[in-house]
């Protein structure tokens, strides 16, 4: 069977803020609430996962995730309302994708 393939992001001045591994770290930072925790979830550093967040607290213009140090109570992260949406946005557009991928198989002739 044929299959149609691709890849989605968005971008600001050829400057990609959000494709399908940043989706995924934003949605596990959601999830545990930790930068740390989530980027091991998802096979990167943590390192790599910071400058995710910082390439597109900067692309976009505004705050994403807010991070609280550990100590007694300990530390953690979470979405600002701004990476909520920016979240919600994205899903739209992959959405938006997916129907348009099953409408292409749908009108493959090529067998």
């Amino acid at each position: 069977m044929f299959e149609v393939k691709y890849k989605v992001w968005i971008e600001k001045d050829g400057e990609i803020i959000i494709g399908l591994g940043r989706d995924e770290l934003l949605r596990e930072i959601e999830k545990t609430g930790s930068i740390k925790k989530s980027a091991e979830n998802i096979g990167i550093s943590y390192r790599k996962a910071l400058y995710y967040i910082d390439a597109m607290e900067k692309r976009y213009g505004k705050k994403i995730v807010e991070s609280v140090r550990g100590g007694y109570g300990g530390g953690g992260s979470k979405l600002t309302e701004e990476g909520k949406k920016l979240l919600k946005e994205f899903e739209k557009v992959v959405k938006e994708f997916e129907k348009a991928k099953e409408n292409a198989e749908k009108g493959l002739n090529l067998e």
